[in-house]
């Protein structure tokens, strides 16, 4: 038996981006992006656009975590907002583009939905991280990703603070989550943890078309 759950009141879902190479050296995030900004037909959906993006090249190009500090805690007011000064580490620049890119940060202009991939040493699984138990939409696209992905385990992290200010890449967005997937050594790809993020996002971007077009099905 199936329900449905009607989401025609919710705004529509336009702009999705898909970040990998936040830490340069988890490399299933950063293979798959790869992949996607050479032949994108793969997270193609209707109405949608997806846009694959490195998000730190340098660290990608050294195959390391960073170059001057964590880009995944840059994204602090006082460093998207200051002024242009000279010796500014490389990760607050690249913070400030990307806040240009796909913000600005809290504003309505700001991409729909930011997928950050990320990888872990720790045998943890498939995970979606979240930032907010107040986004309705999220929890929905979650909850989705989980029955689609039975039998296999996808857990769910809510990472919230009331007092917290996010500055994660992800965080640009007005609807961020992050993917973990492990346990796979830094610096090293390995095929079983590729494909299970690659299933996570192709099943994200299918409820976001459902989601788009008024209905989604349970059963």
């Amino acid at each position: 038996m199936s329900s449905r759950i009607n989401t025609r009141c919710s705004p529509g879902v336009k702009r999705v981006a898909i970040f990998g190479g936040t830490h340069g050296n988890e490399m299933s995030g950063i293979t798959l992006v790869n992949m996607w900004i050479k032949n994108a037909a793969e997270i193609e959906r209707n109405g949608l656009v997806t846009k694959p993006f490195i998000t730190n090249p340098k660290a990608v190009e050294k195959c390391t975590r960073y170059i001057d500090t964590d880009l995944n805690r840059a994204f602090t007011l006082a460093n998207i907002s200051a002024p242009d000064v000279e010796g500014m580490p490389y990760e607050v620049q690249r913070a400030r583009e990307i806040n240009r890119m796909f913000g600005p940060k809290g504003t309505q202009d700001a991409y729909d939905v930011i997928f950050d991939l990320h990888n872990t040493t720790s045998n943890m699984g498939s995970t979606l991280i979240l930032e907010s138990s107040q986004d309705l939409f999220n929890l929905q696209m979650v909850h989705y990703i989980k029955k689609a992905m039975a039998p296999h385990t996808c857990s769910v992290l809510l990472n919230e603070h009331p007092q917290l200010k996010y500055s994660t890449t992800r965080s640009v967005a007005k609807h961020p989550i992050g993917v973990e997937v492990g346990p796979q050594p830094q610096g090293v790809l390995r095929s079983n943890v590729f494909e299970s993020m690659r299933t996570i996002l192709k099943q994200a971007l299918d409820f976001i078309e459902l989601f788009n077009s008024g209905e989604i099905n349970e059963s």
